[in-house]
Formats: structure tokens, sequence, C-alpha cells
């Protein structure tokens, strides 16, 4: 549930981002020719992307290029709220804040090698700068275009001064989407806890057009594919190893253990537990 959404405009496009609300919330990142600073104040998600998943928390940030991403924010052990901040960079809102004269940085060069994200952990050279943005979240009144115009270029300058090569080529990259393979995406999250939709989004296809990629790949339904190969790592990790039967569960990408525990007995026809207790006999 968000509870409060404040924002600050250039050129009619969201630039500056404040958001609080009560976790679990699961959301579709969709970021068409744009780019974005994600920083959480309060609370921790796992971000997924194409070729691989991030653990964000308290005073993490995280840069992202164009592409589509989905995050899944947690709940906290306290069952408070989630706050974050957002800072999300257009390519004509970037040319209007330096006035069509782009620094060296920013020139789009061919970069050393493709970066589709960057965390920053509890960077101390970010954090002042989102609390700085904070002071004009509380205080809307003193918010004008000047204002958001310097934070944009505040922290463009401050990302390029962070050293980091991972950085530095992501800021001259970051409006070209990144390449996937299919295949090696959905091997890749197969173990995730994601649904069909999900997978559909991060491959930036619609369900249906997903549903035929699926089929033209794997020769079988993404459910029947991604729920069998998902019982075959249970099964194998109920054989070697001495975890909990939850834990396998969600290790295997399953949310509910009910759910879990009657699809391992259609399938191998006992319960997990039995069939720990034959495999150890």
């Amino acid at each position: 549930m968000i509870h409060q959404h404040q924002h600050y405009d250039l050129l009619g496009k969201i630039t500056l981002q404040r958001v609080i609300f009560t976790p679990p919330l699961r959301l579709k990142e969709t970021l068409d020719s744009e780019a974005c600073l994600l920083y959480s104040i309060k609370g921790s998600s796992t971000l997924y992307e194409s070729e691989d998943k991030y653990a964000l928390n308290n005073d993490d940030g995280i840069l992202m290029r164009c592409g589509n991403y989905f995050n899944h924010w947690h709940v906290n052990k306290d069952n408070s709220k989630n706050e974050a901040i957002a800072i999300h960079l257009y390519p004509d809102v970037i040319r209007y804040v330096y006035k069509n004269k782009l620094p060296n940085f920013l020139i789009s060069k061919k970069p050393s090698k493709p970066v589709a994200l960057q965390l920053l952990n509890e960077n101390q050279l970010l954090k002042p700068y989102i609390e700085s943005l904070l002071l004009y979240f509380d205080n809307p009144e003193i918010v004008d275009e000047e204002v958001i115009v310097l934070k944009v270029k505040e922290l463009l300058n401050l990302l390029y001064k962070i050293n980091s090569n991972n950085i530095r080529d992501l800021l001259q990259d970051m409006f070209n989407p990144n390449n996937y393979d299919f295949k090696h995406l959905i091997n890749k999250n197969i173990h995730e806890d994601l649904s069909t939709e999900e997978f559909a989004h991060l491959c930036n296809l619609s369900l249906s057009s997903f549903k035929r990629k699926f089929k033209e790949v794997f020769d079988d339904t993404p459910a029947s594919y991604i729920k069998n190969k998902r019982l075959d790592k249970a099964a194998q990790l109920l054989r070697v190893s001495k975890e909990r039967i939850i834990d396998i569960c969600f290790e295997c990408g399953f949310s509910n253990v009910d759910s879990f525990s009657k699809s391992f007995k259609q399938k191998h026809g006992s319960t997990p537990s039995e069939y720990r207790k034959e495999a150890l006999t």
C-alpha cells in the first residue's frame, strides 16, 4: 500500500520522486528511453533484470539503464513502512539541464563492457545527496525549476566522481537497452519466485508473445517447464541436503509450502518429507 507519493517534474516528466509505502510490494519497472537511480531510505528489496538479481537494503542505491526490471519489496521484521527515492534521467531532460552542452563524461562512447545496473552500497557520497533531497520533499514551497535542475546536475556529477569504471561506462550508455539471450534469461531466473507475467515483463514481451516465444525455444508451456524444473531441483536438494522443506520450497522458487507439496506429490508420487525418507533408505 502506498501512503505518500511526491514528485517534482521537468519538461512534464517525473524527475525527483519520493514514495512511502507498506510492503510487501511487487513492482514491474519499465524504463523506456530512461535511466534511474533508485535509493532505499528504509526497506529491502530484490531487484531482477535479465542477467541477475540484486539485493537493495537500507541506504543502498542502484543505478539502472533503460530496460525492464522487476522489484520485490520485502516485509520488514518490525512491520514498518518503507521509504524510497528515485531520480529519473531522460535524454531530453539532461540536454535541457546542460543547455545542450553535455559534459564529456555523458557523451556516448563505446563502453569497455556493457553494464545494466550498478549497486551503490551505503555510499558516503550519495547519502548526503539523498538527505538534501528529503529537505526539499519536506518543504515543497521552496522547490522551483532551478532547484530541480541543480539537483539533477549534482547527481550526475556526483556519480561521475565515484571511483567506478562501471558507473562511468553506464553513464555513457544508460539510454541504450541491454541485449539479452531469451533462453539464458529463463534458465538464469527459473528458480526465482517470478510469475509467468513477470518473466514476460523482464523479456519486454506481452504475455501472449512471451508464451509463443517460450514454446518455440523450449517446446513446452512456461507454466509446465518452469514448475518441472523447480520440482527437479527440489527433489535433488531433498536427496542430498539437510535443509528444511520450507527452505527448499522458497529456494526453488515456490512461494507457498502447501502448493509446493501438492505439486511435488503429483510429479514424484510422494510428499517432500516422504520422498526424503525414501531417498535415505
